[in-house]
């Protein structure tokens, strides 16, 4: 049975994997909402933390708290992330900051933390939920863009230096998934989109190739 930790595991993909993963293994969920942490908990039965990835020591001290309670971390699912879309001139400067926060700085927060740990095992796998916007561009999706992309060239060369560690690191690139992700921007839902059924099967199947298997990149997406 292993230990995995989900960021942003209170609605969403996260939600979807905590669900699917609490059935054979420890699972950890993370997001700010408490309220939306226990609900999901009462359904998984999974242990929960509150913590906002954009606060490294909130971040640190959350994994301190969490190696108190589960003695090693097999697995990082880092998924916690929004979006902002629209005029880049016209995106207000807190908007910039919370999205380049909560994707970029969040995403390498949990995975230094994590990887503290996992560096004392010799083991361990982190799973870097980006997007397609990590590879491609759109216009009116600069920062969004600029997030995900800081997100791809930290999970490469993450994936070099964790190595020496027995550390593997993947990046995950789906395509739209039907989340609450544009609602909670106040934007619409356009195009078809992924199941978070459909891209919590990936990340499973990431999980379970097998200790001795990297799979450095997988992307998937609706036709």
């Amino acid at each position: 049975m292993r230990t995995i930790v989900i960021t942003g595991g209170s609605d969403g993909l996260g939600k979807t994997l905590a669900l699917r993963l609490s059935k054979e293994n420890k699972v950890i969920i993370l997001a700010r909402n408490e309220a939306a942490l226990q609900e999901v908990a009462k359904q998984t039965g999974c242990d929960y933390f509150v913590c906002d990835v954009r606060d490294a020591k909130q971040v640190a001290a959350t994994f301190a708290q969490i190696q108190v309670k589960h003695p090693t971390i097999d697995v990082l699912i880092n998924n916690a992330g929004i979006t902002v879309n629209g005029d880049f001139t016209e995106t207000s400067d807190e908007d910039i900051e919370s999205v380049m926060a909560t994707n970029t700085l969040g995403t390498i927060f949990a995975a230094k933390a994590a990887l503290k740990l996992m560096k004392q095992q010799q083991r361990g796998l982190i799973v870097n939920v980006n997007s397609q916007s990590g590879l491609t561009t759109k216009a009116n999706r600069s920062i969004y863009n600029a997030s995900k992309w800081a997100v791809t060239g930290f999970t490469k060369a993450m994936q070099e230096e964790a190595a020496a560690y027995g550390v593997r690191v993947t990046g995950f690139y789906p395509g739209t998934i039907h989340t609450q992700l544009f609602a909670k921007a106040g934007l619409p839902l356009r195009g078809i989109a992924l199941t978070t059924e459909q891209a919590a099967r990936a990340i499973e199947f990431v999980i379970d190739v097998g200790d001795d298997v990297l799979i450095p990149e997988l992307g998937m997406k609706r036709i």
